[in-house]
């Protein structure tokens, strides 16, 4: 009787082991599909002096964790709200590459106040298109 119980004993052993086994050898879903990336963009703006005087800003951005396809950014001026759009036609950005936000020799009346930006394209890696919203503070006139 004892031999018995001892071989329902170990048996149950053998299997608690081989389960605790198989199921730490699973895959984890998420490790393998991980949740898409929504891109990340950073802003900055340089001062300059526009031609009928005054300052203007000159602003760039870079994506920090995604390579996109560039379809086209709005911004809006803090105080005066005015609205600008600069199309990139689905120009590929490399993540980390800093690109201008307007044409050359162009720039913007500088405004104090938050200036609001929206940045819309497809991700690169799998073509999926994305819409989102990033800010600057300028600080001072």
């Amino acid at each position: 009787m004892k031999k018995r119980k001892n071989i329902w004993i170990c048996s149950f052993a053998v299997i608690g082991v081989v389960l605790i086994l198989s199921g730490s050898c699973k895959k984890d879903k998420d490790k393998d599909n991980p949740a898409p990336q929504v891109p990340v963009f950073t802003v900055t703006a340089n001062t300059v002096q526009l031609q009928g005087g005054g300052e203007g800003l000159q602003f760039f951005a870079k994506c920090t964790n995604e390579d996109v396809k560039m379809t086209k950014v709005t911004y809006t001026s803090p105080t005066t709200v005015q609205t600008t759009t600069y199309d990139f036609n689905g120009n590929p950005i490399a993540k980390n590459s800093q690109f201008s936000l307007q044409d050359v020799n162009l720039a913007q009346e500088k405004e104090p106040g938050t200036w609001s930006f929206i940045f819309e394209g497809k991700r690169t890696s799998d073509n999926v298109s994305f819409s989102v919203n990033a800010t600057l503070l300028i600080t001072s006139k």
